[in-house]
């Protein structure tokens, strides 16, 4: 296997999370609908370090908790303007 098979089984896989972070941004937008009707606030750090203690394990646990804290982060900031 040479460095443009190798490249192309990460572009496969990016497609699939960059699909994946999409679906998750339209659940987000329904997240916001539901905070906005109901008065709740954005943050809730309690969810949040459950996701992050179910997600971030194994060998690659710093990087998943940087990527995830990342998602969080962008999520919240669409939940901000889609309740503005």
């Amino acid at each position: 296997m040479n460095l443009n098979d190798i490249r192309k089984e990460i572009d496969a896989l990016d497609d699939q999370i960059a699909a994946l972070l999409n679906k998750r941004m339209e659940i987000v937008a329904k997240v916001a609908e539901y905070k906005k009707q109901n008065n709740v606030v954005i943050t809730d750090s309690k969810r949040e370090n459950e996701i992050l203690a179910r997600v971030c394990t194994g060998e690659n646990e710093a990087e998943l908790r940087f990527v995830f804290e990342k998602i969080m982060e962008v999520s919240k900031l669409r939940q901000e303007r889609l309740i503005k």
